[in-house]
């Protein structure tokens, strides 16, 4: 790989991106961005095709605009002929609608393979990072790394999906040092393109907006699914309780602009689900993901009488 040295001024952004990217960022869930609830006071936010169940909201500053990104990550549970559940994790990404995107080249990249293995303790989500699920070290280890691939990619890629391919490759099996306990490979990294022919469009969030942005498209980046678990807590609490770290890279001009997101299922800090139907209304009482945990648990023990 060749070398390249680096001017004053680019260190100097270098390590403004990684302090950025390190620094406390705001984690919030479906009681903060008004997730709409049924009777029994669960989640019904229906965003595009899905009814998501819970979510977990992130804001990213880019150089793109003074406004932050959003990721969204929003849980999703299917209809099963069985007493088993499918669930789909997915992934949105919130624009502001004055952002244009021409001229730049945008991935995003999902580190699913760790994601199961990750945890991070509950609470004081207003300061959450991915350092309380990956070493800090390691974080901006992994950040550097990313930015220097691009410089020497970028160059030579079409852009799009092939940029992203490359970066993904590039990255997959080469965790730094500071990542310990990756036994020499992050698994399975799902790129996606953000920009050109094949970025995704804007979904239909006529009935609920889960972003902390006011007037922001949001995109279905990715979405992974999880068939037929059973109800155990050991086979359901790894996907419902998973943290992913989510990469987004925008380059302009041939400055890379790379973050680091840990994105997690957050818990309602109000109310519990009822048995008893209320009046519908906003999630300021929402159940919180334990709680959507505890009702598909509860699930076995109801068939079984």
């Amino acid at each position: 790989m060749p070398s390249h040295t680096a001017s004053a001024s680019s260190l100097a952004t270098l390590a403004l991106l990684l302090f950025s990217s390190t620094t406390a960022a705001q984690l919030v869930g479906c009681d903060a961005v008004g997730c709409p609830v049924d009777e029994y006071r669960n989640a019904q936010c229906e965003v595009g095709n899905a009814t998501l169940k819970a979510v977990g909201v992130a804001n990213v500053s880019t150089s793109l605009d003074t406004q932050p990104l959003t990721w969204t990550l929003g849980l999703q549970e299917l209809k099963t002929p069985n007493v088993n559940v499918s669930l789909d994790r997915n992934y949105y990404l919130g624009i502001p609608s004055s952002v244009q995107l021409n001229n730049t080249a945008g991935c995003a990249f999902f580190f699913e393979g760790v994601s199961a293995n990750l945890t991070a303790s509950k609470g004081d989500d207003e300061n959450f990072t991915c350092s309380r699920a990956l070493a800090e070290s390691c974080v901006s280890d992994l950040i550097s790394q990313a930015e220097s691939n691009y410089n020497d990619i970028g160059k030579d890629s079409k852009g799009g999906a092939d940029l992203c391919n490359k970066l993904r490759d590039s990255l997959v099996d080469q965790p730094p040092k500071s990542c310990n306990g990756l036994q020499g490979s992050w698994g399975a990294i799902t790129a996606k393109s953000l920009t050109g022919a094949p970025a995704p469009q804007p979904v239909d969030q006529a009935k609920c907006h889960p972003t902390t942005g006011k007037d922001y498209n949001m995109f279905l980046v990715q979405s992974t699914r999880r068939e037929n678990i059973g109800r155990e807590y050991g086979e359901l609490a790894p996907v419902v309780n998973a943290v992913t770290p989510v990469m987004t890279i925008f380059a302009k001009d041939s400055k890379a602009d790379v973050k680091m997101t840990c994105l997690r299922i957050v818990e309602s800090k109000a109310n519990q689900t009822v048995d008893t139907p209320t009046q519908k209304g906003s999630a300021s009482s929402l159940a919180s993901p334990t709680v959507f945990l505890s009702a598909l648990l509860a699930v076995t023990y109801l068939v079984a009488l």
